[in-house]
């Protein structure tokens, strides 16, 4: 895969360097495909926020890219907002030439067909294209208010770690480690789970986290730092015997709560009702038995608590895209197999219910 990390003046060193490192190195010993990654820049050597320089190819070197990231900005409205457009990009507010010139590339891009990933106050670069306008999108919740104050086509949802429109070939981030977040996210769709997971095991990192997750969680009252919540200790018990007839029931009744406060609970720690969690996680586990066993889809539909094979299609079409079959074969590992991701349906997923 192609993967191309814009790099100007002032943009925030953490998400240039997030990107390279989770998309970059070799890792084909622990079946992570190599891919093909470096920054662009209008300048050879960019300077980050706090002085940080970095070597970036010619912003021409993009063209071909499967995947284009644009990091955030230390300051996006100084760097991003002003009155006169310089871009040449109807409508644009664009005043810096640098970044002009990256609207420019994102839009020659995405006409093409790559895939364009915003972290952190990257959205606000790429707002001014109008690529997200009718969209949900997000950014750190800081700068969420203002987002939506100078774009407001754009849906801005202050509370998800990450958001993605298959349909637009779209991907934003909230902030600082929730890009990191979702460019695991985006290695998992492109190269399976497996390959997200090891990439994240060589980074010291918790396993992939749902986009619908809330950005900042509150302490619920009774809680005491250093320990785990209720709702913590109720979805790993979940996640310890996933077969089980889980119900909204049997979960109120696990964690000693109504089922109307464990649906506030999950929404507030989750961003997900129960149930979609729920499946949420048995679609995850049943990915990675496609993807790493010979197990039959009636075996692991019984094995993630699916009951069925019925079952477990209809959830997994609607999470993944594509049947479970289809997801085998372009996923699977069996001896020198790869992860390369062969074509997949670009239908949007449903979420589901």
């Amino acid at each position: 895969m192609k993967v191309r990390v814009i790099a100007l003046a002032g943009m925030r060193g953490f998400d240039v360097c997030a990107a390279l490192e989770v998309f970059g190195g070799d890792r084909r010993d622990r079946g992570v495909p190599l891919n093909d990654v470096a920054a662009v820049s209008p300048s050879p050597e960019p300077e980050l926020e706090g002085g940080l320089r970095i070597r970036a190819l010619p912003l021409e070197e993009a063209d071909g890219a499967d995947l284009l990231l644009i990091p955030g900005f230390a300051d996006p409205l100084g760097a991003v907002h002003a009155d006169v457009a310089e871009s040449g990009v109807a409508g644009s507010d664009v005043v810096r030439a640098d970044v002009g010139r990256a609207i420019t590339l994102v839009l020659r891009l995405h006409g093409a067909g790559t895939r364009i990933a915003s972290l952190c106050t990257g959205a606000f670069l790429l707002a001014a294209t109008g690529l997200l306008d009718g969209a949900d999108a997000t950014t750190h919740w800081r700068f969420c208010d203002e987002l939506q104050r100078r774009h407001k086509r754009v849906r801005v949802d202050p509370k998800v770690l990450y958001t993605h429109d298959a349909a637009r070939r779209l991907w934003t981030s909230a902030g600082v480690a929730a890009g990191i977040d979702a460019c695991l996210a985006i290695l998992a769709q492109e190269c399976g789970s497996a390959a997200a997971a090891a990439v994240a095991r060589s980074m010291v990192l918790p396993a992939v986290r749902q986009g619908g997750q809330a950005q900042f969680i509150p302490p619920l009252r009774g809680e005491t730092e250093g320990r785990a919540s209720e709702g913590e200790e109720l979805r790993a018990a979940i996640l310890r015997d996933l077969a089980a007839p889980w119900t909204a029931q049997t979960m109120a009744d696990c964690a000693h709560a109504s089922p109307r406060t464990l649906h506030r609970r999950f929404l507030a720690e989750t961003g997900m009702p129960p149930i979609r969690w729920l499946i949420s996680r048995r679609v995850a586990a049943a990915q990675e038995l496609l993807e790493t066993t010979a197990l039959g889809v009636e075996q692991i539909a019984s094995r993630v608590g699916f009951g069925g094979a019925v079952s477990m299609r209809k959830h997994f079409v609607a999470s993944v895209g594509v049947p479970p079959i289809e997801y085998r074969r372009a996923f699977q590992r069996d001896g020198a197999a790869s992860h390369r991701r062969r074509a997949l349906p670009t239908s949007p997923p449903s979420a589901p219910q």
